[in-house]
Formats: structure tokens, sequence, C-alpha cells
């Protein structure tokens, strides 16, 4: 398991975003887009990680989001606890 530090993590969402039009110019091959993504971090941050630990990491860190913006854990709350008074 690879670890990612807050400001490493920034730094891959920063570069992901900045480079949107390269991102999707790659089509179904990505792989030397999030090597350079990985070199830059790298760079940055004096880390070793490599193309596929930052593609990972991204689709995990949107994942999670899309999971917390579908399912806010206030409103999860709320619901439960109306299914408990309903009962």
């Amino acid at each position: 398991m690879v670890e990612w530090t807050d400001a490493q993590t920034r730094t891959l969402i920063e570069e992901r975003r900045n480079r949107n039009i390269e991102y999707h110019n790659h089509g179904r091959n990505r792989n030397i887009f999030w090597n350079s993504i990985a070199n830059r971090i790298n760079q940055e941050h004096n880390t070793n990680f490599t193309g596929y630990h930052c593609k990972e990491k991204f689709s995990n860190l949107v994942r999670s989001y899309n999971v917390s913006s579908h399912y806010p854990l206030n409103g999860l709350q709320a619901n439960l606890a109306k299914c408990r008074h309903a009962n």
C-alpha cells in the first residue's frame, strides 16, 4: 500500500486539473500522462510514485467524492433517525 501525504495529494489533484485537456487527448492509453504526473510529484516531494500509483489514487479520490456527495453523512444519519422512529 502506498501512503500519500496531504501535500502530495494536493499536487496530484492540481496536476490532473491543470492538465485536463492533455488527459483527454491521450485517449485510451493514458500511461504516458500518469507517468508524467508521477514524475512531477516525485520531483516536488522526493518520492517514488509510479504512474499507476497516481492513477489509482486519483480514481479512489473521485470514487470517494462521488460516494460522499451522493450519501452525505448528515443525510444518512437523518434517514437512520427517521427509520428508528418509524419502527
